[in-house]
């Protein structure tokens, strides 16, 4: 005879332990939780972070923060150099510059909170 299975009890499938789901279905539960009236940074900001571990993140951080702040400098730079040809050009690249590194700092300055997304996530 063939022993009945209990409802309760769910085969054991590999990779899903309590905390240890994959990260799609991280993912895919944190987007649930937002709602429909999160804003579109709100999501994004999911998007980026869940499924992703807080060393992940971090370094996520320190690259998009590098990364800009090269750019900006780079645009400052060549701001310089746009001067002799044309004044208006140089201000527009300036103030490109000024803004790829408010977004650096902005970046830098909310590492934290984003990791601590991560492990909430």
């Amino acid at each position: 005879m063939a022993a009945k299975k209990r409802g309760g009890h769910r085969p054991q499938v590999k990779g899903f332990r309590p905390g240890k789901a994959p990260a799609h279905l991280k993912k895919k539960k944190a987007k649930a939780q937002l709602g429909k009236d999160a804003s579109w940074a709100e999501k994004q900001t999911v998007e980026a972070v869940a499924g992703r571990s807080p060393e992940e993140v971090r370094k996520m951080v320190r690259t998009w923060t590098i990364g800009l702040t090269a750019a900006g400098v780079v645009l400052g730079g060549g701001g310089f150099f746009l001067y002799g040809w044309s004044t208006v050009a140089g201000i527009v690249v300036h103030v490109l510059a000024a803004g790829v590194l408010f977004l650096g700092y902005r970046i830098r300055k909310q590492g934290a909170s984003l990791e601590e997304m991560a492990r909430s996530i």
